[in-house]
């Protein structure tokens, strides 16, 4: 499957920066779109107004609905309006937006070539963003006709997406069926009880007690789908939604996180609340990383919620196909409730982790465990074959050896006869394993690499003394990843380090020069946030961050500290991938304050910072984290649920350098860390020259057991 998505981020009050990335062809492009048009949003909140006012519509939060004195009956013109206001401004002619309309032809054209299924996602902050009806602008219907619109949540991205499942050899379903005075559950919960016929085992809560629904999630087999019907309902602004699980509880996601943390770290692939308004909690499931969850953006009727629902599972089942291409048929399937129910068609939405795997009925059944069977290994007549390696036989086979007993799970052919399809991995790969050309290679580019450099370089020339290393640094430019790609561009380095992406621009430079980039992603890390160590506060959130970099927020007393005036530091944002991260996911695209005070480098901004107590700056955790004379704040993405990149307890400036504050790998790894990234290395593809397989040798070195260790012990996170 391939996977095309739209980032937009607000830039100014001007409109949003948007980067478009093709995941299948490896490419990304830059582009802006203007604001929302007025007349659009309020073409919008007119069918809203209307839709809302239907009588017959399963509102579960009519607390947040004002009452009308007359009654507004939708009626079709309403769905007409949005969509022609919001073809007008898709289509829009603007210098800026035109190369992302004219690229999303070209990659449909590409893909339809290639045979794949399309997703496309929609990774908007906005909410009103989020609320619109993506579908229905005629770029997608005429060259994604086949594509479902998928949301996802901004900084929901998870590194290390859990591979687990349900300890099952079924699939498992969780139904909880909530407050459900008004509307009809019962059909609900039928569509869901028929799948037992198929072998599949439900297990239902009817109006549970908070107790109840915790202790299902954390049943030990564990659960392949949640579904929630019911009352539900979510705040304005999409951040919180709550469901009503009886008459007295209404709960959060937060209220009950733990346990569906649980019910995810053991297998849990998909949450559907086949109920009203359920953007905020699609947001919050989002950010404990459930792969998948389809939720209505607005209230939804009972025939209407129980037909998708049928019509969901009778494709994602029956006929075996994907999630995206499931509900996408079973939304247009809802077409007849047009009279009735105008812009009905729109409600079901998915949302789902950026990085996550299609997701289909058939790999849910095929990755539940089969039946396993105790042989007792002493006796066991099974005899592997010459050719198998014991450690390849370990490795993917997956004997358990306890007490004596080993567990082997699959039969005899499948294990050891003819049948066997094992692939030979070097699971204790090193440096030596690699094939590097002789010579001396040049490179340079992201300071956040120092540390790498430190541990890596070193044994690499002890595996290759022949494959000389020179770090290189710009004359008269500031260091950084766009310098580094930059000197890459002008044949100045081999190979460059980078903190960010290749940018669209650095593409089409080298296009224009006769070859092509190429970016390896080899290692993951974290971004923290420095300020000076009398500086008491718990930490900030991301939206605090945010305010205090664009002028907002400019006194400590402001986020809980002193009265004290703020100093934000920050590299210039030409060079640093670093900056460039930073701008784009924590600014938001916005512009930077005029209050920010520029250094060098990471070592000016740190020794600055040490030196002034309403100081703040940014860095990569691994230059922050372990310093003595500056201390990293702990983050979160809203409220209270503060994460530190460093292992707790904090130790102090006066314990340094005796002790020193350890970076909180497990946090980076997990996601639960709000600000992570991916690192790369750059190449020059040009016909397979020497510098072309010295970057790739680099690379594939970093990518072996002993690079991802190394970097691993120099404060990054293994990406392997």
């Amino acid at each position: 499957m391939a996977t095309v998505k739209l980032k937009l981020r607000r830039n100014s009050p001007d409109g949003f920066l948007v980067i478009l990335t093709a995941k299948s062809l490896d490419e990304e492009t830059e582009g802006f779109l203007p604001p929302l048009p007025l007349n659009l949003e309020s073409s919008f909140n007119e069918w809203q107004s209307a839709y809302r006012q239907i009588e017959a519509v399963r509102s579960c939060a009519t607390f947040r609905l004002t009452p009308k004195s007359v009654i507004i009956h939708s009626h079709a013109a309403h769905t007409l309006a949005v969509k022609d206001e919001l073809n007008q401004w898709l289509n829009t002619y603007d210098s800026r937006w035109g190369p992302i309309r004219d690229r999303l032809i070209a990659i449909a054209q590409q893909l339809h070539h290639a045979n794949d299924e399309i997703r496309v996602i929609i990774d908007a902050k906005d909410i009103d963003l989020r609320r619109l009806p993506w579908q229905e602008w005629n770029l997608f219907e005429e060259h994604y006709p086949n594509a479902e619109i998928a949301l996802t949540a901004p900084k929901s991205f998870n590194p290390k997406i859990n591979k687990l499942v349900p300890k099952s050899i079924k699939v498992r379903i969780l139904v909880a069926v909530g407050r459900s005075d008004g509307i009809n559950t019962k059909d609900d919960l039928k569509v869901i009880q028929d799948l037992e016929t198929d072998g599949v085992e439900v297990h239902c809560l009817i109006k549970p007690s908070r107790k109840e629904l915790c202790e299902a999630l954390w049943d030990e087999q564990g659960y392949h789908i949640f579904v929630f019907t019911g009352h539900s309902g979510s705040q304005e602004d999409g951040q919180i939604g709550w469901i009503e699980l009886n008459e007295q509880d209404s709960l959060t996601i937060e209220e009950f996180k733990e346990a569906l943390k649980q019910a995810i770290d053991k297998g849990l692939q998909l949450a559907i609340f086949n109920s009203c308004d359920g953007l905020g909690l699609a947001n919050q499931m989002a950010q404990l990383h459930l792969p998948q969850v389809i939720v209505m953006r607005e209230p939804v009727p009972d025939p209407v919620a129980v037909d998708f629902l049928r019509y969901f599972f009778q494709e994602f089942t029956h006929n075996n196909k994907s999630l995206f291409t499931s509900v996408k048929k079973a939304r247009k399937r809802l077409e007849h409730f047009k009279s009735d129910y105008p812009g009905a068609i729109w409600l079901p939405t998915i949302c789902i982790e950026a990085n996550v795997e299609p997701l289909t009925w058939q790999g849910l059944r095929e990755s539940s465990p089969p039946k396993v069977t105790p042989i007792k290994l002493e006796d066991s007549t099974y005899k592997p074959k010459k050719n198998i390696k014991p450690w390849l036989l370990i490795g993917l086979v997956g004997v358990i050896v306890s007490s004596g007993v080993g567990y082997l799970v699959g039969t005899k052919d499948n294990l050891f006869g003819t049948k066997a399809n094992l692939v030979e991995t070097k699971i204790n790969s090193n440096f030596s394993s690699v094939t590097a050309p002789e010579g001396t290679w040049f490179y340079g580019g992201s300071t956040s690499w120092a540390t790498v450099r430190q541990y890596v370089d070193p044994e690499i020339k002890k595996a290759h003394p022949q494959f000389e290393l020179r770090y290189t640094d710009a004359i008269n430019a500031t260091p950084g990843s766009g310098t580094g790609i930059r000197m890459l561009l002008e044949g100045q380095l081999t190979f460059s380090q980078s903190s960010r992406p290749i940018a669209d621009r650095e593409f089409q430079q080298a296009q224009q020069r006769g070859f092509s980039l190429k970016q390896i992603p080899v290692v993951l890390e974290g971004l923290a946030i420095a300020v000076h160590p009398d500086l008491q506060i718990p930490g900030l959130t991301l939206g605090q961050i945010k305010d205090i970099y664009t002028g907002k927020i400019t006194n400590w007393n402001q986020v809980g500290g002193a009265n004290l005036k703020i100093t934000a530091y920050s590299r210039r944002f030409e060079d640093g991938g670093t900056v460039e991260f930073f701008a784009n996911n924590v600014l938001s695209g916005e512009k930077i304050g005029s209050n920010v005070v520029y250094v060098y480098d990471t070592t000016d901004g740190l020794r600055k910072l040490a030196s002034d107590r309403g100081g703040i700056y940014y860095a990569s955790a691994p230059e922050v984290v372990p310093q003595c004379k500056i201390k990293a704040l702990p983050i979160a993405r809203q409220g209270y649920s503060f994460v530190t990149p460093y292992i707790k307890p904090l130790i102090k400036p006066a314990q340094c350098p005796n002790q020193r504050n350890k970076l909180n790998i497990d946090a980076f790894k997990t996601g639960e860390y709000p600000i992570t990234r991916q690192m790369f290395v750059i190449i020059r593809q040009n016909n397979g020259s020497l510098e072309q397989k010295a970057g790739e040798a680099y690379a594939n070195m970093l990518l072996t057991n002993q690079g991802q260790k190394l970097m691993n012990e120099a404060g990054f996170v293994r990406i392997r």
